[in-house]
């Protein structure tokens, strides 16, 4: 899947960022989570685990490096060529049975205007697991779709996406509450990628993203994030 990187600004970032930047000092903020997601094999699932690397700053950067307590490196790149948010996330073919290494992660941020800032992040073993299996139902006279999925422990916020089997994404769902179990998609709705109409008897899958912050971080830091994913039909 595509990913779509989960941005934890505060108010206070946000009011930093309409200042002009020569007024403010560089002031970045640096994330590091655990990614759990299934996958099948041999009529089996399992479950498998990745890293994501998030710093996010109030004035454009130009490099972020990364070095974690096992003295692995990574490079964060800019998301989109936005320079105000970089990341870094395991390869999907590179997710692995066991969880990445905890500790502390020091991040090596250099902003365009030269400025520097070195920052850490510490990792647990904390996680959240994907749900089970995300059901359909399709109401043809209104022409929307209805999810219904077992609700999962621990997350803080959903987010629902819809992709082409090219992994093109093409809807996007609001902020929705940790412990929501059901969520309805209408094609005359908000969300869809501009000028998009899911077509009937079109396969389409289903993403839903849910994260936990860290502990006493709520609205800035996550702990985790886990991926579900389940293929639908629309209009069947």
């Amino acid at each position: 899947m595509k990913k779509i990187i989960p941005i934890a600004v505060s108010v206070l970032m946000i009011g930093l960022l309409a200042c002009e930047p020569e007024e403010v000092a560089f002031d970045p903020a640096a994330d590091v989570f655990v990614i759990t997601k299934t996958v099948e094999t041999e009529n089996e699932v399992d479950t498998v685990y990745g890293l994501a690397l998030h710093a996010f700053a109030n004035k454009p950067m130009q490099s972020v490096d990364v070095t974690g307590d096992d003295d692995e490196t990574y490079d964060l790149e800019s998301f989109e060529g936005y320079p105000y948010d970089f990341y870094y996330q395991t390869p999907d073919n590179q997710f692995a049975s066991e969880m990445p290494s905890g500790g502390s992660y020091s991040f090596d941020i250099v902003a365009q205007s030269g400025e520097t800032s070195m920052l850490s992040d510490n990792l647990s073993d904390d996680v959240i697991y994907p749900t089970d299996t995300i059901k359909y139902e399709f109401d043809d006279t209104q022409d929307k779709m209805k999810l219904t999925w077992t609700e999962i422990e621990d997350a803080d916020y959903l987010i629902v996406k819809i992709f082409e089997e090219d992994d093109d994404q093409v809807f996007q769902s609001s902020s929705l509450l940790g412990d929501k179990e059901e969520y309805t998609i209408s094609a005359s709705g908000s969300g869809w990628a501009s000028g998009f109409q899911p077509a009937d008897g079109t396969t389409y899958i289903v993403q839903i993203d849910a994260f936990k912050y860290e502990s006493g971080q709520s609205g800035v830091n996550l702990q985790a994030k886990s991926i579900s994913v389940d293929p639908v039909i629309w209009g069947e």
